[in-house]
């Protein structure tokens, strides 16, 4: 039988050894899978992201884009890698919070699959409308579709997407009709507004740039829980008295589940410092992005809130796993 001072040396030793790997990590490429095609806003940030971290870290950090089926083929992957702190995945919400609403089965877990290591950036959604609707403000946008029954419409990107749980939502709550019409994607969608096809649409700032300098759509709110800095007099949907109709697009790093903790704060503490760069979060800002940088607490706690957020949604939606 051990001597209390052989399992005290004992202990001590393995905590010099967990602590020598934190301190050691990375001693070799990173790997941050994106699970959506590249070009996008995820690649964007990933890409971005990954030049900071490289240079901090003097470690090449690798950008893979493993797209596919809602990003779920890249999820899955990510799920898969060893939990070391050299395979990490950067996201959106749809692969942690909508994908359990729309697909029966998923060869990852969205809650035990990965650690939420920090919420890198997001992005309140438009509640965009086209130039000829009367309406300025939320407000006035419901009670005009209150007094003109089955006259408006609104454009998603297909069934379970956030165009179609938010306004299904609102649908529900404000006793309204509204119709949907789902197109093929976000440029054909917002083509559609652009043309007065249909009248509403949800689109992050940053895609709605060109849609909006043409003068054929106008912004009516914003779902973020504060104004966007580039788009500073568009009031929240929460100033608007909506608060139900919050939408944001976050971006987001995860780990393999089983990775240390000791890496996870590693990581966490390495993103925070790049993010908050003022040149880095600058660059960000002037893309519409709003720099958060959480902790992984923060995190989880933010994915929990949205998940049961999204529940409600699909619910009003009527939007069933297949």
């Amino acid at each position: 039988m051990k001597k209390p001072l052989q399992i005290l040396l004992a202990l001590a030793a393995g905590l010099l050894i967990v602590a020598g790997s934190a301190m050691a990590y990375p001693d070799k490429p990173v790997r941050i899978i994106v699970p959506w095609p590249a070009g996008g806003g995820a690649d964007y940030v990933a890409r971005a992201l990954g030049k900071e971290l490289s240079a901090l870290w003097k470690q090449s950090v690798i950008v893979e884009n493993v797209g596919g089926a809602g990003s779920i083929i890249g999820a899955e992957k990510a799920a898969r890698s060893a939990p070391d702190g050299y395979t990490v995945m950067l996201t959106i919400n749809g692969t942690i919070t909508s994908n359990r609403f729309l697909y029966k089965t998923l060869p990852y877990d969205p809650d035990k699959s990965f650690i939420p290591v920090s919420m890198l950036v997001q992005s309140g959604q438009l509640i965009l409308v086209n130039s000829a609707v009367k309406a300025k403000s939320m407000e006035e946008l419901v009670d005009q579709i209150r007094s003109h029954p089955n006259s408006m419409s609104y454009a998603s990107y297909g069934k379970g997407t956030q165009p179609n749980l938010l306004f299904e939502l609102l649908k529900k709550r404000e006793n309204i009709d509204i119709l949907h019409v789902p197109y093929k994607g976000l440029a054909p969608a917002l083509t559609a507004v652009m043309a007065n096809e249909v009248q509403m649409t949800v689109v992050s700032p940053s895609s709605a740039t060109g849609a909006l300098n043409s003068g054929r759509a106008k912004p009516v709110a914003i779902g973020s829980e504060s104004r966007s800095s580039i788009m500073p007099d568009v009031p929240t949907v929460k100033e608007a008295g909506f608060p139900y109709m919050a939408a944001t697009i976050w971006f987001g790093l995860f780990a393999p589940a089983g990775t240390p903790a000791s890496i996870v704060d590693r990581l966490q503490n390495d993103i925070s410092t790049v993010i908050r760069k003022p040149d880095f979060s600058k660059s960000l800002e002037e893309r519409g992005f709003d720099v958060v940088a959480s902790n992984s607490t923060e995190f989880s706690e933010i994915i929990q809130e949205e998940t049961a957020r999204t529940a409600e949604m699909a619910d009003a939606a009527n939007v069933r796993p297949e």
